[in-house]
């Protein structure tokens, strides 16, 4: 479902994470866009505080979803 963000006064992200709602956090920045008011900071930041898996590059998540896909359906989908 969607959520506000957190830069519009949403707390439904911070608390999803830190009641372990979410296993796997997502969030890539634009370059220089690192600064501690972006909603991306504040979401890293809960992720690391709450030991979530965090992810900042989507070419290891293609290779997570690779992983998860043989493990669960025992086909290989990674290249030798």
């Amino acid at each position: 479902h969607v959520v506000k963000k957190i830069s519009e006064g949403s707390d439904e992200i911070r608390n999803a994470i830190r009641q372990g709602y979410i296993s796997y956090v997502i969030n890539t920045s634009a370059v220089g866009a690192v600064h501690a008011e972006s909603d991306g900071y504040q979401i890293r930041r809960y992720a690391i505080e709450s030991n979530a898996s965090m992810f900042t590059s989507l070419d290891t998540v293609k290779v997570l979803l690779d992983v998860l896909e043989e493990t669960t359906l025992t086909i290989s989908t990674i290249d030798a």
